[in-house]
């Protein structure tokens, strides 16, 4: 799976509003400058976001964007789904009917496999575990 530059910013953008919950609204500036995402760009994943139902808008001169639900309770997966779709490798892996032979093919067994890894996997991470590795990555600078 290779994921778009859109879900891959549509992540940094998810992140960003997580490191302000509970300050208030985001406006697309501050995500702009603070993700280095151009702002055209940006609005279309702000749409796209707010049309899943992980972000809303609040109008007016302190309105801007916010999560729908705590970070903990938004996973990389539901933003991944939100963005990109389905991330089976192929179609018979998440509908049987797509493929005649999908019942005896090994090779789908393969592709089921690495789906079950994958959706196990960006289940297993919150955007608060995001904004926690984040936050790690850029640990203290002790320089002098």
């Amino acid at each position: 799976m290779k994921l778009s530059t859109k879900c891959r910013y549509g992540l940094r953008a998810m992140l960003e509003l997580a490191r302000h919950y509970n300050e208030g609204p985001v406006n697309r500036k501050t995500i702009t400058e603070a993700q280095n995402i151009s702002k055209a760009y940006l609005e279309n994943i702000l749409t796209t976001l707010r049309e899943q139902n992980l972000i809303r808008t609040t109008r007016g001169a302190n309105g801007g964007f916010v999560l729908q639900v705590a970070p903990d309770k938004i996973t990389v997966l539901q933003i991944v789904n939100a963005l990109e779709g389905s991330i089976a490798p192929v179609d018979c892996v998440e509908t049987e009917a797509a493929c005649e032979k999908a019942g005896p093919c090994a090779a789908r067994q393969v592709w089921k496999k690495l789906h079950d890894a994958q959706v196990k996997t960006l289940s297993a991470i919150s955007l608060a575990d995001v904004l926690d590795m984040d936050i790690a990555s850029h640990g203290a600078n002790y320089v002098i």
